[in-house]
C-alpha cells in the first residue's frame, strides 16, 4: 500500500502562499509511504528516489542521459528503500521528484537547494530563478514531501515509539579515481551506527565509517529537520550504486543492510 502526498494549500512554507508556475502540475506527487502501516519502530527516508521532473518544466534543459545520472537520481536507492520497509516492516518515505529540481535534503535557499550546476554539468531550468519560482518549487514538492516525513515520523512517536530515522542513498564507485567502499554508515551519533558498522563489517568489507561523507559536520536537512529536534536516532547508509544495478543486488544489499539496521532497532 502506498499513501500519495499531493501539494496543498496547507503543506507548503509558512511564510509564502503557494504558487504554480504557468504549464506545472498543481497535483504533482511529491512522495510516498510505501509500507505505511509498518510496525517497526524505524522510519526509512529516501530523499533521491526519483529522476522524474514535473510536467511543464522541460526536463529543466536536461536529456535523458542526464536524468540517468546520479545528479539526477541515487541510482538504485529506491528499489532498496522498499526492500528494506519490507525486510524490517518498517514505514518509508521516498520522494517523487529529481534532486535537480528540488533537494529535499538540503536546506531551502541554499546554494545546492536548487543547483544551476550538478557534478560539473549545467542546469539549463535551474540558471537564474526568481524568489517566486523558488517559492513554487517549494510549494509543488519540497514541503509536501517533508510534511509526509514529518507526520510519518509523528504517527511513530504517538504510538509511544522514539523511531530511529534511516535515510537510504546510493554514491559512485568512484570519485575523482579515488575507490568508494561497497557500503558506509554516515552519522553524527556513535550509537546506533556503531552496532550498525558492526553488523555489516560481519558480511563485507570494507565499511566507510563517517566517509566519503561526515555525518558531524553535515548530515542533510531531513535529520536536521525531523530526527535531531526531537533527541531521535539517526543515521544515513550509502550503498555503491552498481551493487544495486540488478534485482540480485538489490535483494543481496537488502538482506545485508537490514539486518545491519535491525541490530540497532
Amino acid at each position: 500500500m502506498q499513501i500519495r502526498a499531493r501539494a496543498r494549500g496547507g503543506a507548503v512554507m509558512s511564510a509564502h502562499p503557494p504558487i504554480v508556475l504557468p504549464g506545472a502540475d498543481p497535483h504533482w506527487p511529491a512522495g510516498e509511504v510505501f509500507n505505511p502501516a509498518g510496525a517497526a519502530p524505524l522510519v526509512l527516508v529516501c530523499e533521491h528516489a526519483s529522476n522524474r521532473i514535473p510536467p511543464g518544466y522541460a526536463d529543466l534543459g536536461c536529456g535523458t542521459l542526464e536524468l540517468a545520472r546520479h545528479i539526477a537520481v541515487d541510482i538504485g536507492a529506491a528499489a532498496l528503500t522498499r526492500g528494506l520497509a519490507l525486510h524490517l516492516d518498517a514505514p518509508a518515505v521516498l520522494c517523487s521528484t529529481s534532486r535537480l529540481f528540488v533537494d529535499c535534503n538540503r536546506a531551502p535557499f541554499e546554494d545546492d537547494w536548487i543547483a544551476p550546476v550538478s557534478d560539473g554539468t549545467a542546469i539549463p531550468g535551474n540558471a537564474g530563478l526568481s524568489a517566486e519560482e523558488r517559492h513554487a518549487r517549494a510549494a509543488l514538492v519540497f514541503e509536501p514531501f517533508h510534511a509526509l516525513v514529518g507526520e510519518t515520523v509523528a504517527a511513530k512517536r504517538r504510538a509511544g515509539a522514539a523511531p530511529l530515522i534511516v535515510a537510504v542513498h546510493s554514491y559512485a564507485a568512484s570519485l575523482d579515481g579515488v575507490s568508494r567502499p561497497p557500503v558506509a554508515v554516515i552519522w553524527d551519533q556513535p550509537e546506533p551506527a556503531a552496532r550498525v558498522m558492526a553488523a555489516l563489517r560481519r558480511e563485507v568489507a570494507p565499511v566507510g565509517d563517517n566517509a566519503p561523507y561526515d555525518g558531524r559536520r553535515l548530515h542533510g536537512y531531513t535529520v536536521e529537520r525531523h530526527a535531531r529536534p526531537f533527541a531521535l536516532r539517526r543515521l544515513a547508509i550509502e550503498v555503491r550504486q552498481d551493487l544495486l544495478g540488478e534485482d540480485d543486488g538489490v535483494a543481496a544489499w537488502t538482506r545485508i543492510v537490514g539486518d545491519a539496521i535491525g541490530c540497532a532497532i
